[in-house]
């Protein structure tokens, strides 16, 4: 993949008001921005790399399975870190409207974390509780942004992100109970906050950011319609990871837009620290089925 590469210059892309809806509710949804020629050539890579997947008989670094996987009968939950398989994901992580628009939502100089292709099966693909990114992967200070590009419809009845607006600033809450790390933080929200929740519809083209604070989670699957959509996790050059990384790659903080830190800027308090993953992270499926 991808050997040499040259930081792009900042384009500004969103308004100040679209800034100031993230910064205040925590999500924000651009509507028709990203290349549909690269978006072509992704759902085209990642149908190839879901074929090949067929063969892929246990879990692996870059496919996450369901039990009931087979050839026969794939059955694939995600891909990770697809940067590292085709530059095509290369491509869009750092040269496309993405890195832009993570640079305008962090405030300045942004860097890769990690990537990933998440499939929600028809009639069976599973709720992902409520949860916090920067919770799972804290760094020293929380401006980190997770950006989504749907490559099929994402709607209420296939399991849509759903968030719960200004939760960010409620800081990081508990992702254990009773001494197990459980990967969400469901006993931490409140009835009103529940019934706050917002569907993040969106369809291809589209990209939808979410806060690395901000509570969100997914319902069940129960349509036909499959849900692919490609993540991919940007942090502020000044935040610096505490933990072991869940999804690691080899573009792990590479700079996006900007020049690296000199200094890491940290956020006061006491950090809840998840397991230690550096031995290896199984999925959030198997964290929150337990």
């Amino acid at each position: 993949m991808t050997q040499q590469f040259t930081v792009p210059e900042h384009r500004p892309i969103l308004t100040e008001g679209q800034k100031a809806e993230y910064q205040d509710r925590g999500f924000l949804a651009i509507r028709n921005v990203f290349d549909r020629n690269l978006l072509d050539r992704l759902i085209a890579t990642t149908d190839r790399l879901l074929e090949q997947g067929r063969t892929v008989q246990e879990k692996s670094r870059h496919y996450d399975l369901n039990a009931s996987h087979s050839a026969k009968h794939p059955s694939i939950r995600r891909i990770s870190s697809p940067t590292e398989l085709d530059d095509v994901f290369f491509e869009a992580a750092f040269n496309s409207i993405l890195g832009d628009i993570a640079a305008d939502l962090v405030g300045g100089p942004v860097k890769f974390y990690h990537a990933k292709i998440n499939f929600k099966l028809p009639q069976g693909g599973a709720e992902i509780g409520w949860h916090q990114d920067w919770s799972v992967f804290p760094h020293t200070n929380s401006n980190l942004v997770a950006l989504s590009v749907p490559f099929t419809r994402s709607r209420q009845g296939n399991g849509c992100l759903k968030t719960i607006p200004g939760s960010q600033r409620h800081g990081p809450l508990s992702h254990w109970a009773d001494g197990r790390y459980t990967l969400n933080c469901n006993t931490s929200v409140t009835a009103d906050e529940l019934a706050a929740a917002e569907y993040n519809e969106a369809s291809p083209g589209d990209v939808v950011a979410h806060h690395g604070l901000v509570v969100h989670g997914s319902d069940a699957n129960l349509s036909d319609e499959i849900r692919t959509t490609l993540i991919v996790q940007y942090a502020a050059a000044d935040a610096f990871a505490y933990t072991a990384p869940v999804i690691d790659s080899i573009h792990r903080n590479w700079m996006v837009r900007g020049r690296p830190a000199t200094h890491a800027r940290v956020e006061a308090g006491v950090i809840e620290l998840p397991p230690d993953f550096s031995g290896g992270y199984s999925s959030i499926h198997s964290h929150q089925g337990r």
